[in-house]
Order: C-alpha cells, then structure tokens, then sequence
C-alpha cells in the first residue's frame, strides 16, 4: 500500500549478494521481441567473458540475447536485444563466475503502427465535457495476457471566459480491439479518507501509473502532478493513491512535490522515472525546467532531480524519451492563459530540444541543444500518441487549424532519432465525423497481448464552436 509503506527497519546492512534488482526499470516488466532491455542490479562481473542472458523460448527450452555494444555488460547493468523468439517467463543472466540469477519477463510482439489505416473510431463518451484532463494507462500482465485499466483525473469545464477545474477521477477498462467499457466516476465524500476524488480541484495536470510491470513499485499507484487549481494557478503539488483494475482503492494524498509550479508540462513515463519537461510558471510564463521522478518500492518519488535546463522554453508542446534521447517539440513561446488560450496571435513553436538520457540511471548526462524544425506549423496544445515506432499528434492550435487541415500528424521513430512531423494522415478524421476541431485534448496509449497498439483522445475544446467536447475517440 501506498500511504502504509513509510516504515523502516534498524539494524547492519545485509551482504551484497549477486541479484537481479530491475529489467527495463521494473520488477515484471513487459517487454518488446526487438526491443533494448536494462538489467539492473549487482555482481554481474566486469566484463561478459563467459557471461550471457537467456529468454524462455516459444517451443520449450531457452533462447540467448545479444549483448548491446563494447560497453553493455558491467557489474551493475547489462543492455540486451529481446530475442524474436522469447516469450514470457524467467530471464537468466549467467555470470562470467557461473552464477545463474532469474527474473520473470512478459514479452509481446514489437507490432509496426501503420499510419494509412489510421480510422478514428467514436469510444465510450466521457461523463463530462472536459478540457486538460490527465489521462493514463496501466498494463497488467499475466503471462501472455495484457489488460489494461485507463485512468482520467481533473479537468476544466469552461464556464463563460473561465476554466473551472474538477477534482473527478474516472476509470474506464480498456478491452479487446481497442474498444473501451463506460467510464465509472469514483466515489466523491465529504469524509476525505472515503473520498475517490482529489482532495482539491486540478486541470492541465499530468497523470501516471506506476506498477510492478514498469515501476520499482511493487503495488499500482496513480499520480497526479502539478496543474492549476481553482484560481487558475499552477501548483506544484502531487496526489497519490492507491488503484486497482478497478478503480482507486484509497484517498489521494500529497507526496513529494514539484521543485516549483507547473501546468502544461509535457509528463513521460519511461523505465521508472517520471519526465516532467517544461510547462508555466504561476504567471503562465512557460519554462525551461526539466525533472526526473524515480518511482521508489513504496510508491513515493525518491526526489525530483533537476536536469539541464531546455534551450527554449515551453509549454503546452508535446515529448517523447527513447532509449538514449529525450525530445521536446512544439509548444508556446509566449505567456497564456490555463490550457493555453486559443489566440491565434500567440507565438508557438515548430521546433524540438533534444538531449541524451542514461538509459541504466534515467538521467540526462548532457546539456539539451536545439534540434531540427520537426514540425511543418507551429504547434500547440495537441495530444502525443507515442505508438512505439510512430509518434502521432492530435489536434491543436496551428496555422490551419481553423479548417481541420492536419488534424493528426505523424513522425517516425528510427532508433534515437524522430524524423519529421508529416500528414495529414489517417482515412477518417475526428472532426469528419462530428467530433469537432479539437485543442487541448487527453491522450493515452497502450498494447495488447499481441503487440497491437492502442490509443484515445479525450474531451478539449472544439475551435470552430468555442465549446467542451465530451466525445472520445479511439483506434
């Protein structure tokens, strides 16, 4: 449980043993046949020599994984390329000592994201019409079964001029095909401790799941990071409660915060840690800050760790950490109302940052510098689909948005590098079929058993109406 693990035990440290800590950032993680993977832990000996790493195969017996590079086995970390044949069940790492240490792996197919078959399919409608939700999603794996449960928390009503934010938690579960069962909003109580809902109202957060199967967190927890609250301020607070498949098991509670106040920040989720780049200040003024969260055993943050500072400052853009890069693109430049406003007048972004990532810490290890122009507009205040090999952006304000003319664009990843926003891409758009023009909307990615990759959006504000959309949309 996530409030009761503040515990500790006295007494002499134990004896170092040769383990196996964390693969890939988490204690069960699901892995991609293809993919990198991070062994963590200690006593895996200097250098491979006799060394080597096994998957269980598909037809019985095991499969060996190649090492990744001149540098990828050391004492405390080894980097391998999931075999094509692996499937879920231990991972062994022989030490050049003879040592066998186990973990258990579930491994999926790495499934390519085709952008032509891209069709916008009407999901569950959302109970409310909102804007600047924070949206996530939890992979559970049982063996080869993936369910996942998607989590929506806070938002904005626009009520005249003004976005109210919402302290409502709803939960959804995802099932097959990409479809999704009706949202359940969670139980609101005056009592706080019975109370589902966040303690006080939150919009243009960040959400995040962490659990066994990506977390060092051995219980599922939902996090809820910065945003602005009824006055229209950014916070730098985050809420923490205990989920289940479900819904959320216990109250939301603060725990350890944001170094400073944030709203519209991008937020990544990646082996572990938590990425929270850019966003406004309390006076809108978007920011160069960048921080990595480590989720620790009890569920808490370890520390928010100040990272170097972006290029350019930014908020309201999008984001995406690759095995060795982080990258930053779009945005606004300039000062805005909460979610960002819809002024065409305000100046944004069509450029990336980019820096390396330690992919064993998580931490960067060198100053961002400015990347390529990625984007053939200036862009801001759209949803990031990251679908693995393909990066989709969904809605926004643009040079033509006012006519839907890019309603989603699309990027290809190719190892650490993102390649150019192009589109538009998809056969049946959103707003084609009565869905609006959509700015600001939650997005939310995940993966099936068989490597499928999933994704809504949800709520924001359609810009040819002014008004909230409660319509999700799906493929």
């Amino acid at each position: 449980m996530l409030l009761g693990a503040c515990g500790s035990a006295i007494g002499p440290p134990a004896h170092a043993a040769p383990r196996i800590d964390y693969v890939d950032g988490a204690i069960e993680p699901i892995l991609e046949r293809g993919g990198t993977a991070v062994i963590e832990g200690f006593g895996f000996g200097a250098a491979q020599e006799t060394g080597g790493v096994t998957f269980a195969g598909a037809g019985g017996g095991t499969i060996p994984a190649a090492v990744v590079g001149a540098g990828g086995w050391s004492d405390l970390a080894v980097r391998v390329t999931v075999p094509d044949g692996a499937v879920a069940g231990p991972l062994t790492l022989t030490t050049p000592a003879g040592l066998h240490l186990t973990a258990t792996v579930h491994v999926i197919p790495r499934v390519s994201f085709v952008t032509d078959t891209l069709r916008w399919q009407p999901r569950a409608a959302f109970p409310s019409a909102p804007v600047g939700v924070g949206a996530a999603a939890a992979e559970i794996a049982a063996g080869d079964v993936v369910a996942t449960t998607l989590y929506a928390a806070g938002g904005a009503e626009l009520i005249g001029a003004r976005l109210i934010p919402d302290s409502g938690v709803y939960v959804a579960r995802a099932l097959a095909g990409g479809a999704v069962a009706d949202w359940v909003r969670q139980p609101d109580n005056p009592d706080p401790v019975r109370s589902r809902a966040l303690p006080v109202p939150r919009a243009f957060a960040a959400a995040a799941v962490a659990t066994r199967y990506n977390s060092h967190f051995t219980g599922s927890a939902l996090y809820v990071i910065g945003g602005v609250d009824s006055a229209g301020r950014p916070q730098p607070s985050v809420f923490a409660a205990d989920v289940t498949p479900d819904g959320v098991a216990a109250r939301f509670a603060p725990i350890e915060p944001l170094p400073t106040p944030v709203a519209g920040a991008t937020a990544v989720v990646r082996r572990g840690r938590i990425y929270v780049i850019g966003g406004t200040d309390s006076l809108g003024r978007p920011q160069r800050f960048v921080f990595v969260g480590r989720v620790a055993a009890d569920g808490h943050i370890d520390g928010w760790y100040g990272q170097p500072l972006l290029p350019t400052p930014r908020a309201y853009g999008g984001g995406v950490v690759l095995d060795d890069r982080a990258i930053t693109f779009g945005g606004v430049a300039d000062s805005v109302p909460p979610g960002g406003g819809l002024d065409a007048a305000t100046t944004r972004l069509a450029s990336s940052d980019t820096a390396p990532v330690s992919l064993i810490s998580g931490f960067f290890i060198g100053s961002w510098a400015s990347g390529a122009t990625l984007f053939p507009a200036p862009r801001s205040q759209f949803a990031t689909l990251d679908l693995g090999d393909v990066v989709l952006l969904v809605g926004g304000m643009y040079g033509g948005a006012a006519t839907n003319a890019a309603e989603a664009i699309a990027a290809r990843v190719i190892g650490d590098s993102l390649g150019p926003f192009t589109g538009p891409v998809g056969a049946a758009t959103i707003a084609g079929q009565g869905g609006g023009t959509l700015v600001g909307p939650a997005g939310v990615t995940w993966r099936e058993a068989d490597g499928a990759r999933h994704a809504l959006v949800i709520g924001g504000i359609d810009l040819s109406t002014g008004r909230r959309k409660s319509g999700v949309w799906g493929f």
